[in-house]
Order: structure tokens, then sequence, then C-alpha cells
């Protein structure tokens, strides 16, 4: 990523940023370098809200890209699948480095440990950094008015706690309406260049004298509570009930996810249509001796690592972008995958999200299956 002078200074009158990038690992990178564009990471504390990646494949990103881990790290991982804490892998983590897992369906309750981070966080010198990744997936576990308020909350505590807050969201997935309301809540706005090579910055501090109805209606419940000692519990009375799950029956997924796949610009919806031709490679005969690798691998083996790369989720079209398929070879290919279990799409604005299993929002699974398990 290339950043100019002018660009750097935009950030640094920032309190909160949106990042609007494609979720993909270059993405991803670039969500990981703005962290640390304008203050060196041994002189920064990252609190990092994640959603499908763990804390561990997280800090194996930081790794890849960057020389040097921030000062410390706390991470707030929202995702029911690991509800244990044993189930982190300690060892891939820095010394002291805190983990707290929430409820994605409850963003509240991401805001009281990033509270408190911020608020340690104070009594040192190094810049106080929350990076979350990606309202792309917050969107999947709440309704946009819930998304908005707690954002609308959540901006106004990193800004009263002099920290800097960096949000990735990409923009492909959702319509132009929804990215440009939550662009009010945000200081500046980043976008990545086409060719994903470069990016822009534009202040957004005009914006917020025409924030929508969300933030005005709002005002009230906010104004006064940003000290530490009120917030939390003004908040959560003001607010009790609000923050409701936006779960949906298999049923209803599926049904928002069918109809002919040439009407979706972001990726193509499931189709029951058996795929022509075998799918699977077989198993290591002699005639494949001499075949590298890859080759050897099954069109479900592929997928699946290709999701695992990307950190467990892409989207429909980086499917097919990142395979020889057309665009119907790879819904039937995922159809069957989404039949056998070990995948899941969820239509998100004018797409599908394709998650390996056990990386879906839990939104999109049944509301039996833990009286099943």
């Amino acid at each position: 990523m290339n950043i100019d002078t002018s660009d750097r200074r935009q950030l640094e009158r920032a309190s909160n940023v949106l990042l609007l990038a494609p979720l993909t690992p270059t993405g991803n990178r670039a969500c990981l370098e703005l962290l640390t564009a304008t203050t060196p990471p041994e002189q920064t504390n990252v609190a990092a809200v994640t959603y499908t990646p763990p804390p561990e494949t997280w800090i194996s990103d930081w790794n890849a890209h960057m020389e040097t881990l921030p000062a410390e790290l706390a991470f707030i991982h929202a995702n029911k699948v690991q509800t244990d804490a044993d189930e982190t892998n300690t060892e891939a983590l820095p010394p002291d480095t805190t983990v707290a897992r929430v409820d994605p369906n409850q963003p509240m309750d991401i805001i009281a440990p990033l509270s408190e981070q911020l608020t340690r966080w104070q009594t040192n010198d190094d810049q106080a950094v929350i990076s979350v990744q990606t309202l792309s997936i917050l969107l999947e576990y709440v309704d946009f008015d819930t998304a908005f308020r707690y954002l609308h909350i959540l901006t106004h505590r990193v800004q009263s706690a002099d920290a800097v807050g960096y949000y990735h969201m990409d923009p492909d997935i959702h319509d132009a309406e929804t990215v440009n309301t939550l662009k009010t809540l945000f200081d500046a706005v980043v976008e990545v260049s086409a060719d994903e090579d470069e990016w822009s910055v534009k202040e957004t501090y005009g914006d917020r004298s025409a924030t929508s109805d969300h933030a005005q209606s709002h005002e009230t419940e906010t104004a006064g509570d940003d000290s530490d000692g009120g917030l939390f519990s003004a908040v959560r009375n003001s607010l009790t009930g609000l923050f409701s799950s936006s779960s949906e029956s298999d049923d209803a997924n599926t049904a928002e996810t069918a109809g002919d796949e040439s009407d979706s610009t972001v990726g193509s919806p499931p189709t029951n249509a058996p795929a022509a031709g075998n799918d699977d490679v077989s198993g290591p005969d002699s005639e494949f001796s001499d075949l590298p690798e890859d080759a050897m691998l099954t069109d479900e083996d592929r997928i699946r690592e290709l999701l695992t790369q990307y950190g467990g989720r892409m989207k429909q079209t980086d499917v097919t972008d990142e395979t020889d398929w057309s665009k119907s070879t790879v819904s039937r290919k995922l159809s069957k995958m989404e039949d056998k279990g070990l995948i899941t799409r969820v239509q998100v604005g004018r797409g599908n999200l394709v998650f390996l299993s056990g990386y879906e929002p839990e939104s999109t699974k049944s509301p039996f299956e833990k009286e099943l398990d």
C-alpha cells in the first residue's frame, strides 16, 4: 500500500476511519497496514474485534505482512463457534495477550471489554487503536438499525478515549445506501484502488451535520455518557431489548438465496442442479504420480483450501475468480458441498458469502441445532 503525505495528515486528524476494501487477503492486508499508517507498531496498542478468523489467525496474518507486533494486543472474538477459552491456541499468542469471547448477536457486549482496554491503555504513552474486522460480517448478525446504533456509541467512545478506530467493510456486497449511511459515522473514509495497490483518503467531518435519523434520534441516549463510570449502565438501561438476534430459519435462508444466478452481481445463488461430469479426482494412482500436488486435490478440497486461505469466508464471485470454473459450475459445486454440510452460503446484499463449516455467522444456523447436539 502507498500513502502520500497529505493522506497521512488526514488520517492523523481522524478518530474513526472506515476502510472500504474487499473481503480478500489483499483487503485484510490493507486493514492491517492501516493500523500502523500513522504510528509505528512498537508504539501502538491494538484491540482487535474479530468475527470469523480466530486471534491466532489474525496474528499469523500480521506476522506475514508486518515486521513488528504491536506493543500490546487484545482480542474480542465475536464468534459463538468457539466459546471455551481453552480452544484458543495460546502458544500462538504473544505473552500477556488477552482474549475475550462475546456473543456476536449482542454487539453491546463488545463495547465493555473494549472500554476496559482503552481505560487501561490511557496510563501509558502508546497510541490505542481499535480494529473491527469486519462490518460486513457484523451486519450478518444484527439488523442495520442495531448495527448503526452500536457503531454510533462505539465511535463516540473511541473518540472520548483519544484512541483511533479502524472499521473494515466490503462495499461490493452492500448497496450504496447502506455504505453512504454508515459513512456519516466516521471522520475519514479510506478506499482501496481497483488494482488494490493504492489507497485514497477522504475526510467526512462535514457529513456529520447531515447524519441520518438513526443518529439524530439516538443522540439523547448517548449524550453525557462518554465518561468511563456511567457509559455502560446508561447505555445498557436505555437500549435493553434493542440488540436482538436477527437469526432466520434454514428455510427462509434458502428462499432468500434461490433464483437465477444471472440476477446476482456479486455471486451466484444456490442451485440444486446436478453437476455435469465428475467433480472429484480419483485417488493417487500411478498415472497421477507425476502431477503437481494441487492437481491431486478434489474440487471440494480446492474450495476448502481457498476458504481456509481467506480466513474461513469469501465471496462466491471470488471462488469463480480463483478457479478456472464458470459461474454455473461454481454454483453447482457449492450446492453439493452445502448439501453435505461442508459450507454455508448466505445472501448478503447483491450476492453470496461462502462460509467454511464452523465459521458461519450464528444467524445462519437452525434454531434447533443446540437441542440436537
